[in-house]
């Protein structure tokens, strides 16, 4: 009894948390900056859910925390002014969306300013550190990777005949690299060949996307990355033309064309990372939390999508699906 009214959190037993109020263990009023490189539904989703998760853990916005958000739409030079601005304001914590909101704050920021992420693909290849125990000590967060296998299996399960599928990489994307060399280790396990066209600004997508529909891929398999689901409507766009069904692995794919996507749950990847921000808060140093990998997937179909380019999608998927959209 005297555990359960001294908790902050508590979880019943179907999984709801339930916040016991101001029992928040924060010794000031912490300025949190939190960095968006793009602004996408599912960023968005990222976002509410770190929002969400500090409420959850008891802390209330105003009292124990004041949020600033800085979105980079998309530009760099944008970006590291928003990290240096975020300096300026005396944050006492920063946390990153995206891989190069993680890299331009770690390159720009003092070792001392903690650092909290989610919502990139692989915080090794982003600068993090040499191992999700043996990282930077000021940096600690949650992975959301991609569905790389899951989506594959979906695929093969939609075209049981597939052999090749392509997608767009965005050479200066570190993270867009990584998920398309995932892609072609993962899918030549399962004798499907992946094909790559380079892509490196907004105005190179579309002819890029149509060097892609023509290199007799049964299936586009737009790999995540900044670039390519801010444009994904171009990609599908081209996918749809040449009657090819496209899948991804980012819920705002799927509302812009994607036949199919599996996602991770990026809403839940930002209450973790915002668990992980209130660990700091708290007193706990980000060298001893170790970083996280989220696994939590989401399967959002788009029939619409699929009746334009002539698939059926089978009952199989139909009845496992998260989320419908385009009906």
């Amino acid at each position: 009894l005297i555990l359960l009214a001294s908790a902050v959190l508590l979880i019943s037993d179907w999984g709801r948390r339930e916040s016991r109020g101001s029992v928040a263990g924060v010794n000031k009023k912490w300025v949190v900056n939190l960095l968006e490189y793009v602004n996408v539904g599912d960023s968005e989703e990222a976002q509410r859910g770190i929002m969400d998760g500090l409420r959850q853990s008891g802390l209330v916005e105003g009292r124990d925390f004041e949020m600033t958000v800085r979105n980079a739409q998309g530009d760099m030079s944008t970006l590291n002014a928003l990290v240096d601005a975020a300096r300026t304001a005396r944050a006492d914590l920063l946390m990153t969306l995206s891989t190069p909101t993680l890299q331009a704050t770690i390159r720009k920021v003092p070792p001392q300013l903690p650092i909290v992420f989610t919502y990139l693909a692989d915080p090794i290849s982003a600068g993090a550190g040499r191992s999700y125990t043996d990282h930077l000590p000021n940096v600690t967060g949650v992975a959301t990777g991609a569905a790389t296998e899951e989506v594959l299996a979906l695929i093969r399960e939609c075209l049981p005949n597939v052999r090749r599928i392509g997608t767009i990489v965005v050479p200066s994307e570190v993270n867009t690299v990584y998920h398309r060399d995932e892609l072609v280790l993962a899918a030549r396990k399962l004798g499907i060949e992946v094909v790559s066209v380079p892509a490196s600004t907004s105005s190179e997508l579309p002819d890029a996307a149509l060097a892609l529909c023509s290199m007799k891929i049964d299936a586009v398999c737009q790999v995540a990355g900044n670039l390519t689901v801010t444009g994904f409507t171009s990609i599908a766009r081209a996918a749809r033309e040449a009657r090819l069904p496209a899948f991804g692995f980012m819920s705002s794919q799927a509302e812009q064309g994607a036949v199919a996507v599996i996602a991770r749950d990026y809403y839940d990847g930002g209450v973790e990372a915002a668990q992980l921000a209130v660990r700091v808060m708290r007193g706990e140093s980000p060298a001893s939390i170790p970083l996280q990998l989220l696994r939590k997937n989401k399967l959002i179909l788009n029939p619409a999508a699929a009746r334009a380019v002539g698939l059926t999608v089978p009952a199989s998927v139909l009845k496992k699906a998260d989320r419908m959209i385009g009906k």
